[in-house]
């Protein structure tokens, strides 16, 4: 093959990737959250992943979850409605207040997070070694790309 035409192949199979990555992980968490036992959207889910790692401002988790701080407010509300989340005073800024997890919404995201791996993990068994191992070198391989895009 010539170089030119290697060149427009890859190029070619980078722009299938890149169109069909974000395509994919949407499905996947569609069916996830479809299949949950646990009624909750996948914006909900981001911000229970965010508030694991810690507390967090509203502006940071509107940011993060890329919507609107009045929405993002509005999704706080409800998570705190169900006991999941609870606002807290930001020790280094007294007028500004943290969302912080409650011990039922630790719960409840570890729950989601065991579902999913049973989900997954139960669908993935079915695959070969050598799929696995395509698998397992495709998350490195995303780790390093996402690595690389955040910075």
């Amino acid at each position: 093959m010539e170089p030119a035409a290697n060149v427009d192949r890859r190029s070619s199979q980078l722009d299938e990737i890149a169109e069909a990555l974000p395509q994919r992980t949407a499905a996947l968490s569609r069916l996830f959250l479809t299949r949950s036992s646990v009624c909750v959207s996948r914006t909900e889910v981001g911000v229970l992943r965010n508030l694991s790692t810690g507390p967090r401002r509203i502006t940071e988790l509107a940011a993060d979850e890329r919507v609107t701080q009045p929405a993002i407010t509005l999704l706080v509300n409800r998570l705190e409605e169900r006991g999941w989340v609870k606002r807290i005073a930001d020790p280094s800024d007294g007028r500004a207040v943290l969302v912080s997890l409650t011990a039922v919404g630790e719960g409840v995201f570890e729950q989601l997070r065991a579902e999913y791996r049973a989900l997954l993990h139960e669908e993935m068994a079915m695959l070969d070694d050598s799929e696995v191992a395509a698998l397992a070198a495709a998350v490195e391989i995303l780790d390093k790309l996402i690595e690389r895009l955040s910075q």
